[in-house]
């Protein structure tokens, strides 16, 4: 009886040693399953991040890149009238003399900026700064060289030529009325990309259709799929292999090359100045160390797992208080396992966030500080010019009065050679206080021009209201008392302001506006200074 009892209590305790063993292989399996797909999750909403942040990041750049240059050309030309002059006289050393320090600025400005190119009327190359050999060639056959010539006015965007890919902004150039021909800025294509693979570790290719490829001058693009790469950045674009295993077909995915894992996060079209696709911009991200960092969580899980069924054997055979109080602990160490790997991935998150954020801010900072003048504080030429075309733009579709105020220093060379410049530095300092106070609506901008001329936009202002706030900024100048024993206007330092409003017309260009101004200035200088006149 006694032995026969024995075995059948050894029979339930094996059975209840299963159960317990069979519950607890569902308890881990579901625990992983919950991991896994908690890791999944906090990757996925990451990657998508990343790859939104990037694709934002590269069409911000490509705007602001577009709104830059298309601006700039005009402005270049507009300020430096020796150039076109030398360009429509064919004096190719002159033309090449005037550039060079003009040309270094620009490259200091941005390292993207690639050359500057003059072309006549009939599609000859008369000047090109980075590549001389390419003078003399005609590029009248291509489909940008003949928009701008067709047309006569200003072009810009991605273009595909004999040299390339590249932004270009054309704008023309006329000799009494005729046109001569045209001058080219060319960037990069790299600007955008560049900054993503700076900002973001990634690798970028822009891939150009087969179908365009007849347009480029011989050069040796490798070729992926129907595609040709023209440009990248990073290093393993450059790498024949690797585009070799790159799946150019499939819109997202991952694939292996070289014992690592890569990640494509999306392809954003790419269109020329016309609007058309021509091409897309493939980005990869190298998953090896996210993967392996992965790889090492779900080992150390895998462990834990082990240990914990190796020590419910052990309570088991010990005694079922212990073992429940042993998988309570093991169960608690697991979910705080969970609980730090979660924890992990979140502040990975935060961080990359944090450094986008301060990235951006970082670059919001620099572009506000190369659009100020050091000395007085006021935006400078370059920015009111930028400025300039949005609000020129805003009243022609909306029909609204714009007027400008050119505003001048009397006397401002005799005041610099009789008290120095650090005086003339001041005074200067005091004058721009003075007008970016006297103007109080937020759309009205007042920047320095040049020396000691300064300018006031004034949007939505008709020309009586304009004279008014003229008058006020005359008499606020004047009533700082500042000393200018050498002037012959006043013993005090004054200003001449010229005045001039329009309502934009479809056939006015915004340069109309700044001449009428200067106009008015230049009356109010002969009228005896210390006034102000209209055009």
């Amino acid at each position: 009886m006694n032995k026969h009892t024995g075995a059948l209590r050894m029979s339930v305790r094996g059975k209840i040693i299963v159960l317990v063993l069979f519950l607890e292989c569902i308890l881990m399996v579901t625990a992983g399953l919950l991991f896994l797909n908690e890791h999944k999750k906090h990757e996925s909403e990451t990657l998508n991040y990343i790859g939104t942040s990037l694709k934002n990041h590269f069409l911000r750049t490509s705007l602001e890149t577009k709104q830059r240059y298309a601006s700039r050309v005009a402005g270049f030309i507009n300020s430096n009238p020796e150039i076109p002059e030398a360009f429509t006289q064919g004096d190719r050393e002159k033309l090449a003399e005037i550039l060079s320090k003009k040309l270094a600025v620009l490259h200091n400005e941005d390292d993207f900026f690639y050359a500057i190119t003059f072309c006549l009327d009939d599609g000859t190359v008369f000047y090109h700064s980075a590549t001389p050999q390419r003078e003399g060639s005609n590029i009248s056959h291509i489909p940008f060289a003949q928009d701008s010539f067709d047309s006569q006015r200003p072009q810009g965007g991605l273009v595909l030529s004999l040299a390339g890919l590249a932004y270009r902004f054309s704008y023309p150039i006329f000799d009494q009325g005729r046109y001569a021909g045209m001058i080219v800025f060319v960037i990069k294509a790299t600007h955008a990309i560049g900054m993503i693979t700076k900002n973001f570790g990634v690798d970028c290719g822009i891939l150009i259709k087969n179908q365009y490829a007849y347009r480029f001058d011989q050069q040796p693009y490798p070729t992926i799929g129907n595609h040709i790469l023209v440009a990248s950045s990073g290093l393993w674009f450059t790498n024949p292999r690797f585009l070799e295993a790159l799946p150019i077909n499939d819109s997202h995915s991952s694939f292996r090359f070289s014992g690592q894992q890569f990640r494509i996060f999306y392809r954003l079209p790419v269109e020329n100045y016309r609007g058309t696709v021509i091409g897309e911009i493939v980005t990869v991200l190298n998953m090896t160390e996210h993967l392996k960092s992965f790889q090492q969580s779900l080992v150390h899980a895998a462990l834990v797992f082990v240990a914990i069924f190796i020590a419910t054997i052990f309570v088991l055979f010990n005694g079922a208080g212990l073992f429940l109080t042993q998988v309570k602990q093991l169960q608690a160490a697991l979910e705080d396992k969970v609980r730090q790997r979660t924890a992990a991935l979140e502040q990975v998150n935060q961080q990359l966030s944090q450094e986008v954020l301060e990235r951006e801010r970082s670059q919001k900072a620099l572009e506000e500080l190369s659009e100020r003048d050091m000395l007085t504080g006021l935006y400078n030429r370059r920015k009111f010019d930028a400025y300039f075309t949005t609000e020129w733009n805003a009243a022609h579709r909306e029909q609204r009065s714009l007027s400008l105020l050119m505003i001048d220093i009397d006397h401002f060379k005799a005041y610099n050679d009789h008290y120095g410049h650090l005086a003339g530095d001041e005074a200067l300092a005091k004058v721009a206080a003075t007008l970016q106070k006297g103007v109080s609506r937020p759309r009205d901008f007042v920047a320095r021009y040049g020396g000691e001329e300064f300018i006031c936009l004034l949007p939505e202002t008709a020309l009586n209201a304009a004279l008014s706030i003229a008058e006020k900024l005359r008499s606020q100048v004047q009533e700082l008392q500042f000393i200018h024993e050498f002037s012959s206007t006043s013993h005090f330092i004054t200003i001449s302001i010229g005045v001039a409003t329009a309502c934009p017309t479809p056939t006015q260009a915004k340069e109309d506006l700044i001449e009428l101004a200067d106009r008015a200035l230049y009356r109010a200088k002969e009228g005896g200074r210390n006034c102000i006149r209209c055009d």
